[in-house]
């Protein structure tokens, strides 16, 4: 048995795929889990090597703005609508995200990670992401409350397809800054809503996914796009609209 609060899913309509998404902010409690109990233990304020692979950003914690990749600005800022239809390029959504802590097993931080082709053909990804895994960052306000990079992505299926592609990534509770605990961050997490269930804010903390492989590079330049190189990211901001997922494609 396991407890798993899950805080964020996105459903995608196929135009093709993924033109139009909606945030929903759940939270999802199964009967007879454990109760949150005594926070774990987080990392140290140092770079580690996490259980299942990848390293800690442990020191970097603190920090503001800070991307194991070298992300634009625009990546940790609320995405502008989009209008409906096909994206113009490959695009990385999160399709959900969350808590959840097995019965024997240490807690984790699941995240979905759902990938847009764009109008043509198909995203062809390595499935090590280019031998570089996923970055995870997590900032509040006063900066990197936990993170990771080189974390290894589970896909969803063995075989690719032209519509797209799901994955999912896990950020393990060894990646929180010292001081840092599961709950907070959770909570952190969530946009603010009213006794109407309305959104009235941004989360105060941010989280922020990101990858880079060859594939995505190749497609942009099959469809004459200049810009965004390799990189893909996405984050949990509620966009100007309030309707569709937060995404950054560039």
């Amino acid at each position: 048995m396991r407890k798993r609060t899950l805080i964020h899913a996105g459903l995608q309509t196929v135009v093709p795929w993924l033109a139009v998404a909606a945030v929903v902010i759940t939270m999802a409690w199964q009967q007879g889990m454990f109760s949150w109990g005594a926070s774990a233990a987080s990392g140290p304020a140092r770079t580690i090597a996490l259980p299942g692979g990848g390293f800690s950003d442990g020191g970097r914690c603190g920090a503001k703005g800070y991307h194991y990749f070298p992300l634009p600005a625009s990546a940790s800022a609320p995405p502008a609508a989009q209008p409906a239809g096909p994206a113009p390029g490959p695009q990385l959504v999160l399709g959900s995200y969350g808590y959840e802590k097995p019965s024997r097993a240490p807690g984790r931080f699941p995240i979905g990670l759902l990938f847009a082709p764009g109008p043509k053909g198909s995203l062809k990804l390595s499935r090590t992401l280019g031998g570089e895994g996923v970055a995870v960052e997590i900032e509040g306000p006063h900066g990197l409350v936990g993170g990771a990079h080189g974390l290894p992505v589970a896909w969803h299926s063995a075989t690719k397809s032209d519509t797209g592609d799901s994955a999912e990534v896990s950020l393990p509770l060894e990646a929180l800054c010292p001081g840092q605990d599961a709950k907070t961050v959770i909570k952190g997490l969530q946009a603010p809503i009213d006794s109407s269930n309305t959104l009235t804010g941004q989360p105060a903390y941010t989280l922020t996914v990101s990858v880079r492989d060859p594939g995505i590079g190749a497609q942009r330049r099959s469809m004459g796009l200049p810009l965004g190189g390799n990189l893909l990211s996405a984050n949990n901001l509620v966009p100007v609209d309030g309707f569709m997922l937060a995404s950054t494609a560039y």
